[in-house]
């Protein structure tokens, strides 16, 4: 099985793609790891803790890791599209299991030192908490496995700007750090999230499992629903985007996507061009790719995979 640590900042659509790599034999889901994001780092503990056991999988540990971007700047959160609690805002209880008292960077810093070349980090969120990993110690780039980016938009707009996708743009800089770190990172951005939805007949199969999993996720799928079409996302009737899903189901099986080696860099500090993942496609640069960055993906393959997974759960 695949080792794999999860950075996340829950989230609708981290509750969706962390359920995935529960229901995924491919994968030993070492930790979870919490950064700001979605809403405020602790309130992302809390749902990281309430997603494991919904599953029955609280001897998963979870960590708490950075409630700010990499520069010390104010925090952007994203309630508007996940609810103030992150879920939804649908009256969760609240789980009965604790965080641990170690610092999620610490943490990652010593799992992956202690284990080169065998951990997957799969970043669902900012990538603050890993790009801090990496500044205490740089051998932490090149001693992982690989790092699944969820973020980008290299041939599509962005959406929280023209140009740029929410992780990016909520951290720049961090996201420039890892970028540039050596580590081998997987661009999964919303080229591909744009093309996956979960159709209403698969959310119809889920509910129907009658699971701790399908009622958090049928309770909470309706503010994203609302969310999106308030926005203008356009999907299916009854549908649902879940963008951190794809992130997810490129390490279970990247044969779902179509993917170029490119040179990319993340703009930092110009206001209409924060957090864009400038790729070279033309190899204009002359510099080496540092990132593999999916580009198409079988839409249809992978939301039935998500179906069929969580509802077995």
């Amino acid at each position: 099985m695949k080792r794999v640590i999860i950075d996340t900042d829950p989230g609708i659509d981290d509750a969706a793609a962390i359920f995935l790599a529960l229901g995924s034999p491919e994968f030993q889901v070492d930790a979870l790891t919490t950064v700001f994001g979605n809403t405020a780092v602790e309130q992302c503990t809390v749902n990281a803790l309430r997603i494991l056991e919904a599953a029955g999988r609280a001897d998963i540990p979870v960590y708490q890791g950075s409630g700010r971007p990499f520069n010390f700047g104010a925090p952007e959160f994203a309630e508007y599209i996940h609810g103030s609690d992150g879920l939804g805002d649908a009256g969760l209880p609240a789980p009965s299991v604790e965080v641990r008292d170690e610092n999620a960077v610490i943490k990652i810093v010593q799992s992956v030192m202690d284990a080169t070349g065998e951990i997957t980090f799969v970043a669902l969120g900012r990538l603050t908490n890993l790009a801090l990993a990496i500044s205490v110690e740089p051998r932490v780039a090149s001693s992982l496995a690989e790092v699944v980016v969820m973020g980008g938009a290299v041939t599509v707009p962005g959406n929280v700007s023209m140009v740029s996708s929410a992780n990016l743009w909520g951290d720049p800089e961090a996201a420039d750090v890892v970028y540039r770190s050596g580590a081998s990172v997987v661009q999964v951005g919303l080229d591909v999230c744009n093309k996956v939805e979960i159709s209403a007949e698969q959310l119809s199969r889920v509910w129907a499992a009658r699971t701790p999993v399908s009622e958090l996720m049928e309770k909470a799928t309706p503010f994203i629903q609302k969310a999106y079409a308030e926005r203008g996302r356009e999907m299916g009737p009854g549908a649902v985007k879940y963008n951190d899903v794809p992130a997810m189901s490129y390490a279970i099986d990247p044969t779902l996507f179509e993917t170029r080696h490119l040179y990319v860099r993340i703009a930092i500090g110009n206001e209409l061009t924060r957090g864009q993942t400038l790729a070279d496609l033309d190899g204009q640069t002359g510099e080496q790719p540092n990132t593999l960055v999916a580009l198409d993906v079988d839409g249809a393959r992978l939301s039935e995979m998500w179906a069929e997974r969580v509802s077995a759960l």
